[in-house]
């Protein structure tokens, strides 16, 4: 389900600066993924990618304060890349902009809830 948002100048300072990490998330995947194959001939999958977050987020504290469920969603889309690059169906993974990274997600029952004030017909 996807939602449009109405924030305010401050809210959506925040939302772009989640933005950018999780587009940052996304780029290092990709390039972890890449020179591990490169230099090691190992392939990095998804569940690895997972486990490193917890050391990842010790050594980028900015990304503490993004619920860990977002991250490993964006963790799954670049699984979902490379797998339907592995088997032909796409073209290799590439790194992001800013402007071609769209937005993230929030698994289902997260702890976050919608509200309404009854304006907009929710």
């Amino acid at each position: 389900m996807t939602f449009r948002l109405y924030p305010n100048k401050q809210i959506e300072q925040s939302l772009r600066y989640h933005r950018k990490l999780h587009k940052d998330l996304y780029n290092a995947a990709v390039n972890n993924r890449f020179i591990q194959y490169q230099k090691f001939n190992h392939y990095v999958g998804y569940i690895e990618q997972q486990n490193c977050l917890p050391a990842f987020k010790e050594v980028w504290t900015e990304y503490k304060e993004i619920n860990s469920q977002a991250l490993q969603a964006t963790l799954k889309r670049v699984d979902f890349a490379f797998e339907r690059w592995k088997k032909r169906l796409g073209k290799r993974p590439k790194f992001k902009s800013i402007r071609h990274y769209s937005g993230w997600t929030y698994p289902a029952k997260t702890g976050y809830s919608v509200e309404s004030d009854g304006k907009t017909g929710i």
